[in-house]
């Protein structure tokens, strides 16, 4: 018995994309294949086969639905990589028995759909980008090496640079925070491998909403919605009757928010329709990540001669019960 067939060694998990463990039994046999989180030795999940010679497990879903995590806060600099970087291992072992025959080699999953054979920047933005002042954003990048970043920024009266290291390979998350670079105009990260992410400094506006989504490449993609063009409420009561009438037993209140981006080119907007899919989007409010529901299920993104913005409606949800 042996494991023919491994996912890479950083293997992504992003939907469609399988992460396959292969196993060749010696003859004919029923076998368990066992899906463990090294770190924490959480059982992840299994499946049985029965009377093969082979047994194939793509452990990809699974990781992916263990793959939670939130934006980073803070000031710039690097940040932790907690909950994006999935270690596990595939265990073999007969039906109704806890003796582990064969354990596979240790994999490291990454989230989204972008292989790891090449170092870069994991973003479907444009490298070109529009930031409110005192806003921040996330920058994800792979590199097989220790990575430094130069952070450079210019104003109308100081230039300013910082260099930051990290001496983790692999996965890399990093934070821009422009309150760290005031009276600056532009800023630009220089990621040292041949990519820089620069950013227009604008004013910002207290009526803009700022949202955040993890976008298929897997990293958190930021964006700041100019406009709200309308805010609405809905209550849902559930009633029931009585002697005395009807009596409001529960309510659910949701709030729907619908806001417009700025007029922006495809590019743009391609990124930004993602919103409607991601698998996790939050609302942004003074370094608050709060998660949110989407409700829109179709944007425009491309209109022939002329500029688009892209419109969506968002909610949260509070409910209140009586007895």
């Amino acid at each position: 018995m042996q494991f023919y067939k491994y996912p890479d060694a950083y293997a992504p998990v992003g939907a469609g994309i399988p992460a396959i463990f292969g196993l060749q039994l010696d003859a004919p046999d029923n076998i368990d294949l066992r899906i463990r989180k090294t770190e924490s030795n959480r059982l992840l999940g299994g499946k049985r086969f029965v009377n093969v010679s082979q047994a194939d497990i793509d452990v990809a879903a699974r990781i992916r639905s263990v793959m939670a995590f939130t934006p980073s806060t803070g000031k710039t600099g690097f940040k932790s990589t907690d909950g994006r970087l999935i270690r596990a291992c595939v265990e073999a072992l007969h039906p109704r028995s806890e003796t582990i025959e064969l354990t596979s080699e240790t994999r490291t999953f990454i989230p989204g759909d972008q292989s790891a054979q090449s170092s870069g920047l994991r973003t479907a933005m444009p490298l070109n980008r529009l930031i409110p002042a005192g806003e921040a954003d996330e920058i994800s990048l792979f590199n097989n090496n220790g990575c430094t970043l130069l952070v450079s920024g210019s104003g109308r009266d100081s230039t300013v640079a910082e260099q930051f290291e990290s001496s983790q390979y692999g996965w890399q998350v990093f934070r821009l925070n422009t309150a760290d670079f005031p009276d600056c105009d532009t800023i630009t990260v220089d990621t040292g491998i041949g990519e820089s992410i620069v950013y227009t400094v604008i004013p910002a506006s207290q009526n803009a909403v700022r949202l955040a989504w993890e976008s298929h490449t897997g990293a958190i993609e930021h964006y700041s919605f100019p406009t709200v063009r309308q805010t609405s409420l809905l209550v849902e009561k559930l009633r029931t009757e009585s002697h005395e009438g009807y009596l409001v037993t529960a309510a659910e209140t949701l709030r729907k928010t619908t806001i417009v981006s700025a007029f922006e080119l495809p590019e743009v907007l391609e990124p930004l329709a993602e919103l409607t899919s991601a698998r996790n989007v939050w609302a942004l409010k003074r370094d608050i990540y709060t998660p949110i529901d989407i409700l829109t299920d179709e944007v425009v993104i491309q209109q022939h001669g002329t500029l688009c913005a892209l419109e969506l409606a968002f909610r949260s949800k509070t409910a209140s019960s009586w007895s």
